[in-house]
């Protein structure tokens, strides 16, 4: 059987499989099939990442600003009780038995008065008074001091005024019942006196002094401190002694 003629093509014309499918022609591939370009350095196209950056400086940034922040507050708060002045209002009218004078009031920084323990108003029996000069706010300073003065009064205790007085004499003794440096007798305030060292308190510095005068016995007891930033420290301890002294005289001189 004769064989079946072959179509012919024009000269130019693209073979079988239309453009672009053909053998690649001398000199390379064609165009689309090159290198690739800048960038895209394989796979997916993204190339290498640039280093990520360290956020260190900003985590120190903030700690050192919380330090701050709390430290200063805290200075803040010690100030602020350090200057603030103490004490509060005014008081109450002073009873005859524990008034002291305005010097006084002034020396040991305690103007404002509280009747702690009333005395008993019946006819006989024992008078007991406990008297305490606290400080006004605004005009006793920042230092906290306190004046308190029991007053035993024994004059209607019993009908025998020797009795009355024997009674005062053991009064004086069980509050003056201390040794060595705690106590020390002193001169010139009444029948007997004696300074006492109170036992321990919160307070820095605690001065008492025990005076008789007949059939009334006066204990007299000063304490505080002085405020300071980070302690509180005690204040002289004659300074102390020269305020229950002078509030002693003032109550035997009555």
């Amino acid at each position: 059987m004769p064989g079946r003629p072959q179509a012919a093509f024009p000269q130019g014309a693209p073979g079988p499989g239309g453009p672009g499918y053909g053998a690649p022609g001398p000199g390379g591939p064609g165009p689309g099939y090159g290198a690739p370009g800048p960038g895209y350095g394989g796979p997916g196209g993204y190339g290498p990442q640039p280093p990520k950056k360290k956020r260190t400086g900003l985590v120190v940034g903030i700690l050192v600003g919380a330090i701050v922040l709390v430290v200063g507050g805290v200075f803040g708060v010690m100030y602020m009780e350090y200057t603030e002045e103490v004490g509060g209002g005014p008081g109450e009218q002073p009873t005859e038995a524990c008034a002291i004078s305005d010097s006084l009031k002034q020396q040991a920084k305690t103007s404002s008065f509280r009747l702690a323990i009333k005395p008993d108003d019946g006819k006989t029996g024992l008078k007991h008074s406990l008297c305490m000069w606290e400080q006004a706010k605004g005009k006793d300073g920042t230092n906290p001091r306190k004046l308190s003065i029991h007053v035993y009064d024994y004059r209607v205790f019993n009908k025998d005024k020797a009795k009355n007085e024997d009674q005062a004499k053991s009064t004086f003794g069980s509050q003056t019942q201390l040794s060595g440096d705690q106590s020390k007798p002193t001169e010139g305030l009444g029948d007997e006196a004696m300074f006492i060292k109170p036992g321990a308190t919160s307070d820095k510095t605690h001065v008492g002094l025990v005076v008789r005068k007949g059939e009334i016995v006066y204990s007299i007891e000063y304490f505080g401190r002085q405020k300071g930033m980070f302690q509180d420290t005690e204040f002289p301890v004659a300074d102390a002694e020269a305020v229950v002294r002078k509030a002693a005289e003032e109550m035997v001189a009555k």
